[in-house]
Formats: C-alpha cells, structure tokens, sequence
C-alpha cells in the first residue's frame, strides 16, 4: 500500500492540500462561500455516514467542534479567500500548526523553545508581507478572515486533542452533519435562489468533488495512517511543500503569477516554519 512508503504519501497529502486552495478558489467563482460550502458539507456527509456512530459522552463535545469549525474555519476560510489569492491564502494557512502550539503554551498545555518562538515570529511576519505591501483594503480584510479561521482551527485542535480518539473521518462527517444546515441558513439569508441546481456548472462540479474526496477524505485519511504508522517526524517536513503544490497549480489553473515580493514572504515563510519545526529532538 502506499503508507509503506511514508515520503511518497505525505508529499501526495500536502499536494492534495495545497490543490484545495485552489478548488476553493475556483468553486468561489462559480458561487457564494455559503453554497460552496453547503455543497462540499452535503456531499461530505452522504460520503461518511458509515463512520456516523460516536459515543454517548462525545455527543456534545462533538456537536460543539462540528459547529464552530464549520462556521469558524471552512466558512471563513472560503469567505477570505474570495479577497485573497491563491499564494497569500496558502502562506496564511501554513501557520496553522504554530498557533496550535502557541495556544498549547499560553494555556500551559506544551513548552516551546526560544528558537520555536523566533520560527514562528519570522513566518508569521513573512506571511503577510504581502499583505501590508498592498493597498488593498479587501487584501488586508481577506487576510484577517483566514487568519482567524486558522486560530479557530488551532483552538480546536486543541479541544480534539485532549478527547478521547475520535477517528478523522467520523469527525469530517458530524461537521458536515451539522454545517450544512448552518451554511444554508447563510445562504438563505443573504438571498440565495433554491434554485440550486441551476447552478451547478461542471467547473462547479469538479471543484467540490476534489474539496470532498482529494482533500477532506483522502488527504487526511493518507495523513493519519502514514502518522499512525510511521510517527509524524517522517513526513512532517513534507507539509513545507504545500505552498509550492497551490503556487504552481495557481499559475496553471488561475493565471495567478507570483510578484518578487510574494516569492521573498514565502520563502521567509517556509524558512521560518522549518525553525519552527526543528526541536533539536523529536516532534510530539
């Protein structure tokens, strides 16, 4: 099976990541962040719900979780990335991990190294030099929106990881469970037609179909079996190929170039979460 070979799979994993800027990007063209959503959360969950039973004691944590990362991190991370381009959005994205840790230290949960703190301060100042290069108010406001979906997420992670194992996919079905309803209601509230299947267009199509199977169910199934398998220290390097996957695929699939300055912020960015990583021990 492909988990034999670790490298090659989290490569694959953060290649499917890094496509999913861009199917996000290319499905908020045809649609609204709402029904993007409400699309990609009512496939996802007719998909898992082999994987619906949870426990009894779970249940309202769950519902919790399920609630807030739909809204707080998949709504708001399409919502930004209608301002934002492909390459800004990905740089952002990559801070995911940091600010998990740095919520884990303020909350006295994980110790972090001087040089871990300095990784983090050169990635996040890299990752929105372009944003304050830019006299765009919609860049600057994008921007802030993905930023808090990313510490959304982080806080979550948290939440997720002081449970109980609760496998991924259950979780990727009880927040699609819960989601859909919820982004129908946004939908529904900014003036969206019921008319739904009239816009459907085959680009529309393809964008939630990569969404639902490439990243929410294989990427993050390959990820967890390969960590699961082989530890995280094998491929947790491979993550710092995600935003070179969603640069090139931009430019093929967006027309989006790349300026000098998104090049620099980057590679600071990069640099700064490859610090960030190196302990000088084993990640945990």
């Amino acid at each position: 099976m492909l988990i034999q070979y670790p490298l090659i799979s989290g490569i694959l994993a953060n290649a499917l990541w890094g496509m999913n800027v861009v199917a996000i990007k290319i499905g908020i063209a045809e649609v609204s962040p709402a029904l993007l959503n409400v699309l990609r959360f009512a496939l996802l969950t007719c998909c898992l719900l082999p994987f619906a039973r949870i426990k009894k004691n779970q249940v309202k944590s769950i519902l919790i979780i399920a609630a807030v990362m739909g809204l707080g991190h998949f709504y708001l991370m399409s919502l930004g990335a209608v301002y934002v381009d492909s390459n800004t959005a990905v740089m952002i994205i990559m801070l995911g991990a940091p600010f998990s840790s740095l919520l884990a230290f303020l909350l006295k949960i994980e110790r972090l190294t001087r040089l871990q703190f300095i990784g983090m301060f050169i990635a996040f100042i890299s990752s929105i030099i372009p944003v304050l290069l830019s006299d765009s108010v919609d860049l600057k406001w994008g921007a802030a929106v993905i930023v808090i979906a990313m510490l959304v997420w982080a806080s979550i992670n948290i939440r997720i990881h002081s449970m109980e194992g609760i496998p991924v996919l259950t979780l990727q079905f009880w927040i699609g469970l819960i989601s859909t309803p919820l982004c129908l209601t946004i939908y529904t509230y900014e003036g969206g037609t019921m008319d739904i299947a009239s816009q459907l267009t085959p680009t529309l199509v393809m964008s939630v179909l990569f969404i639902v199977f490439g990243s929410s169910i294989l990427a993050y199934s390959l990820w967890f079996s390969i960590i699961s398998k082989h530890g995280i220290n094998k491929v947790i390097n491979t993550t710092l190929l995600q935003p070179i996957f969603t640069i090139i695929l931009a430019y093929i699939l967006l027309n989006e170039s790349v300026s000098t300055i998104q090049l620099i912020a980057a590679a600071g960015t990069i640099i700064g979460i490859s610090i960030f990583y190196y302990r000088g021990d084993s990640v945990s």
